[in-house]
């Protein structure tokens, strides 16, 4: 009924798009979440300390499970000095700080707490793979991906659940893994040596969809 009905269908994943029913199609608008291009991109880099490498999740509520706080001491012994760096607060928050207070390891997890948006763009640059830990299921894997985004932004390999939208998306910089420490270990091991190219996100900035939105209100 609501196929039936709408006289445009905004989706935000491409996932979505090939579930909608073939005789709607073409009410189909891809509008995915957008990237703030000219924030992640400006020159202002966190200088960092060149010996230390920083496998970053930032936004740590974006993943139901914590499986990705067990990838050391796996991942020590392969890459020598890394630090787990864990950007955010919310609701998951205290169950990440129990984990850690528990860890003969503390030092190699940073947990931030709250960054201000101004500020996030720093934790990009300080990271040498982004990580996108979701569980695999329908809603993430017909979500948009906006974290893998930004890191691309940055231009960061990104290590992420193998999710559907992702699949479909094939940014070159992403490393796909089953939601398990040990395949994002390896993954990791590989993302760390990429010196690929990097998407281009011209199509997912604020003012390409607000222009496209725009667009397709005023043919209504």
């Amino acid at each position: 009924m609501y196929y039936k009905n709408a006289s445009k269908i905004l989706c935000v994943s491409k996932t979505l798009i090939n579930s909608i029913p073939s005789e709607y199609k073409d009410k189909v608008i891809y509008l995915p979440n957008g990237v703030d291009l000219d924030l992640y991109q400006s020159s202002n880099y966190l200088m960092k300390d060149k010996d230390t490498i920083y496998i970053s999740l930032i936004g740590i509520s974006v993943s139901e499970s914590l499986f990705y706080l067990n990838i050391f001491p796996k991942i020590k012994q392969k890459i020598g000095d890394v630090k787990l760096l864990l950007v955010g607060g919310g609701p998951r928050f205290p169950l990440i700080q129990n984990y850690i207070k528990n860890k003969k390891n503390k030092s190699d997890y940073i947990l931030t707490g709250y960054i201000p948006y101004k500020q996030i763009r720093e934790y990009f640059y300080l990271s040498d793979v982004g990580l996108y830990p979701t569980l695999q299921n329908r809603y993430y894997d017909a979500a948009c991906p906006l974290k893998v985004m930004e890191y691309s932004a940055v231009s960061k390999p990104v290590v992420s659940t193998d999710l559907e939208e992702l699949k479909i998306l094939n940014f070159p910089n992403v490393f796909l893994a089953k939601p398990n420490a040990q395949d994002f270990v390896d993954k990791i091991e590989k993302a760390l040596n990429y010196n690929g190219p990097y998407p281009s996100l011209e199509e997912y900035t604020w003012k390409f969809l607000s222009r496209k939105l725009d667009k397709a209100l005023k043919k209504l």
